[in-house]
C-alpha cells in the first residue's frame, strides 16, 4: 500500500500555498495559510493518483492541519524518523 511521508505532504502543501515547507507546522491552520478548496482538491487528487490511502476531501477540509491529516493517511512516519536521525 503506497504511503506518503510527512515531508512529502509538507512539500506538496507548501507548493499549493506558496509557502516554504518550514513555515508549515503540524498545527498550522492550512485554510488560514491560503489552502482553499480548489487547492485542497488538487492535493487530494494528486495523492489519490499516487495510491495514497485516506485522501478524503471532506475529512481533510474539516480538519485543515498537517497534524490532523497525518492521522488520516497511511503516513510513513517511521521513515521520517529514520531520516531525522
Amino acid at each position: 500500500m503506497p504511503t506518503i511521508s510527512r515531508e512529502q505532504m509538507r512539500a506538496d502543501i507548501a507548493e499549493a500555498t506558496g509557502l516554504d515547507p518550514e513555515q508549515i507546522a503540524d498545527d498550522t491552520n492550512l485554510r488560514d495559510a491560503g489552502l482553499d478548496s480548489i487547492r485542497l482538491m488538487t492535493l487530494v487528487e494528486k495523492w489519490r493518483a499516487a495510491g495514497v490511502q485516506g485522501a478524503d476531501f471532506v475529512a481533510l477540509a474539516s480538519s485543515p492541519t498537517l497534524g490532523a491529516w497525518l492521522a488520516e493517511f497511511s503516513v510513513d512516519v517511521a521513515a521520517d524518523a529514520q531520516t531525522a536521525r
